[in-house]
């Protein structure tokens, strides 16, 4: 015959737990009832009331931020450019007369490269647009060096049959 020693053990867990539920409950209420009190508030403030106290609570956290490193800087969607820069360029024109030279599979990423730098520029992402304009604008040099590299050798050796 086995004894149960744990049966009363777990009858004191189910009262405590039992107990905790319920007074988690009451503090619930609690915390719904401040955001009601809270709301009531906020509905009662004038709009003049709450955007001063925005602008306020906005000039403390820009004082309060510290410059970022290059480490840090987020990877959110970068606001638009200042006035004095231009919006960064997609080099797509340089990726479709890529096209024409034999360097199929790089002109191929080239082009497929600008066309993404230009679909984040267009959705506002210039860091983006940036930086896969600078990759499309390296491999479709690349796939033009390599194409004419390619149209040399091929008259070389013709001309040397002859």
């Amino acid at each position: 015959m086995a004894i149960n020693t744990d049966a009363t053990h777990a009858t004191d867990v189910l009262r405590k737990s039992h107990a905790l539920q319920s007074t988690d409950f009451g503090e619930t209420q609690k915390l719904l009832d401040m955001s009601d009190k809270e709301l009531k508030r906020a509905l009662n403030h004038t709009p003049s009331d709450t955007l001063l106290a925005e602008a306020e609570q906005n000039e403390e956290t820009v004082a309060s931020e510290e410059p970022c490193s290059p480490s840090r800087i987020s990877f959110g969607r970068a606001s638009s450019p200042t006035p004095g820069e231009r919006e960064p360029c997609s080099y797509m024109w340089l990726a479709v007369i890529s096209c024409f030279c034999p360097a199929v599979p790089i002109n191929l990423f080239a082009l497929y490269f600008a066309h993404m730098a230009r679909s984040m520029i267009q959705s506002k992402d210039y860091d983006g647009g940036k930086r896969l304009g600078r990759l499309a604008f390296l491999l479709s040099s690349v796939s033009i060096v390599v194409g004419l590299a390619i149209f040399l050798y091929l008259m070389i050796t013709e001309i040397r049959k002859l």
